[in-house]
């Protein structure tokens, strides 16, 4: 018998071919393809952090900045009321010396209904009332009767003396009002905008302590409170509070920059 011949086995379907030449070299690339989109990631996320940590940086010593802003913003608010102290310590003594007698020289004219303002005596004082207050004393200098003469002429001369007085606490109060306007209309800004409410809060409260200190000073713009004001108190109080808002925005920096030191922020030496 003969032997029957066995069939031949199929050949692969030739798609199948087709599909493994595609699909192989694609499945061998996916290492490098893996490789090359972690490090695109990576790149990316490193080239974010760079641009984060550049901006970070640049906030911090921005912030600096209007740390040592606020410091000089302080000390504008202190001279002036400096000024305004050292003027009246100046004066006081002398004036007070004279005060119980030109205050009753003043209540002898106005008992006598010949002055009806009033400067140095007891009891409310109208500011806008001085010019009326001037004309009648200088009416009483050349009053026939020798005592209104004599209080009208003690009266003049204290006026005088005080003008001095009056002069260097108002201009540097005008001063002080204007440098308060500033800090408020620009450094006020920035900080309600860039610093923590914890610093806003002590910013708004120092500005507040320059302002009640500087109210004080110019009562003696009423002439009869001038001898009990305690000058030295609020000197003291100026003083004190000088410090406490330079150290305020000293440490406020460091927390920043801790490298910081004291004058490179206040820009005292």
């Amino acid at each position: 018998m003969s032997e029957i011949p066995l069939p031949e086995p199929a050949s692969e379907h030739p798609k199948k071919h087709s599909r493994a030449r595609f699909i192989d070299p694609l499945v061998s690339s996916v290492p490098t393809l893996i490789g090359v989109l972690v490090g695109a990631v990576t790149s990316h996320f490193a080239e974010v952090q760079r641009v984060d940590f550049e901006r970070e940086d640049r906030f911090r010593h921005e912030q600096v900045e209007r740390v040592g802003a606020v410091a000089h913003g302080f000390d504008s608010l202190a001279e002036p009321l400096s000024t305004m102290i050292a003027a009246v310590q100046t004066r006081k003594p002398a004036l007070c010396q004279y005060m119980p007698m030109v205050a009753a020289a003043e209540i002898r004219l106005r008992n006598a209904g010949v002055l009806h303002g009033r400067l140095f005596s007891p009891g409310a004082v109208d500011p806008n009332g001085t010019a009326e207050y001037g004309r009648e004393i200088d009416a009483l200098a050349n009053s026939p009767d020798p005592s209104e003469k004599s209080s009208a002429n003690l009266l003049k001369a204290m006026i005088g003396l005080y003008t001095t007085l009056l002069t260097g606490v108002e201009e540097a109060d005008a001063q002080f009002v204007k440098n308060r306007e500033t800090f408020q209309a620009t450094l006020l800004f920035e900080v309600k905008v860039y610093f923590p409410d914890r610093i806003r809060k002590e910013v708004t409260e120092t500005i507040d302590a320059y302002h009640d200190i500087g109210k004080q000073i110019t009562s003696v713009q009423a002439p009869n409170k001038l001898c009990a004001l305690d000058d030295t108190k609020l000197g003291d109080r100026l003083v004190a509070l000088n410090v406490s808002a330079a150290r305020e925005m000293t440490e406020f920096a460091q927390t920043l920059e801790p490298e910081l030191s004291d004058e490179s922020i206040g820009g005292k030496s």
